[in-house]
Formats: C-alpha cells, sequence, structure tokens
C-alpha cells in the first residue's frame, strides 16, 4: 500500500468515532508506548470522550486515506502552550504516516491557534515516535530515562 500526501486528509473528530478510538485507545501497541499502560474501561472512555468533544480547548483530528480512517490527533490548549497526542490505526503502521500527519496537524492548528508551543512527550525508547516527531519539526527540548520531551513553536502562519 503506497500512500501518496494526495490522499490523506483531516476531519473533525464526531460522535460516530467514538468506537474507533475507543479500539485504536487499546490496541496492544498504542498501551505498549504509552505512559499508562492499563487498559480503558468502556464507561471511562465514554466520559473521556463527551468531556473531549465539549471542550473548546480540544482539537481531534482523524487522519482519513482515501476517507478511511487511519489515525488521530488530538491537541489540548493550556494558556499559550498544548498538548499534543497522536496515533496511527494498526493497518496503517510503518508507513511513515504519522509525520505527515503531524506536519497537517500542525499547518491546521494554525487556522485555530497562533504564536503556540507545542509539546510532545515519548518513551525514550519509541523510536518510531521519536522519529515522527523530528520529521515533523519537533526538536527534543528535555529526556529523561522515563520521558523525552519535545516542542515546536508555532508563530503565524507556518
Amino acid at each position: 500500500m503506497c500512500i501518496s500526501k494526495e490522499t490523506l486528509s483531516l476531519r473533525k473528530v464526531n460522535k460516530k468515532d467514538e468506537s474507533l478510538l475507543f479500539n485504536w485507545a487499546n490496541d496492544y501497541d498504542v498501551r505498549k508506548w504509552s505512559f499508562n499502560k492499563k487498559t480503558i474501561t468502556l464507561d471511562k472512555h465514554k466520559i473521556w470522550f463527551e468531556g473531549k468533544l465539549s471542550n473548546k480547548n480540544v482539537l481531534i483530528w482523524i487522519l482519513e486515506d482515501e476517507n478511511m480512517p487511519a489515525g488521530m490527533v488530538r491537541l489540548e490548549k493550556e494558556g499559550s502552550s498544548i498538548l499534543l497526542n497522536y496515533l496511527i490505526a494498526p493497518k496503517y503502521r510503518g508507513k511513515k504516516l504519522a509525520s505527515k500527519m503531524l506536519d497537517m496537524a500542525m499547518k491546521e492548528l494554525n487556522t485555530y491557534w497562533k504564536n503556540v508551543k507545542v509539546l510532545a512527550y515519548t518513551l525514550p525508547n519509541n523510536i518510531a515516535s521519536i522519529k515522527s516527531l523530528e520529521n515533523a519539526g519537533f526538536f527534543l527540548d528535555d529526556s529523561s530515562t522515563n520521558k523525552n520531551s519535545y516542542v515546536l513553536n508555532i508563530k503565524g502562519n507556518r
């Protein structure tokens, strides 16, 4: 499967995506590379999802490849900082989609919030995530044995 940037698009998440995101969040590899390894219960996910959908400081987009869901990016604004969370659907992993999705999301972010700092955290041995962040223009800000911190500054048009 060859994926070009022309077949990719971002769309806002909607209520119909609740079970999709629940399944993705509980995927073995997503839990493996998360700071919280525990499986998410459906009840907790429903509360979380409703809270995120109704929060004006949260943007969630679904990456689609030819109208098929391929990934998710979530941005949560607090002051002038934005926390980034993202994942790629299991069947789309290993195709270098994450950095494309992140690049698209950062451009789209600029239409909502300008002059912000986007923060991303990853486990130090999550090489795929590190490469994706760096390829999308993020730089390593801090690292420890438990967590790497990445930053991207968004100023005006990107």
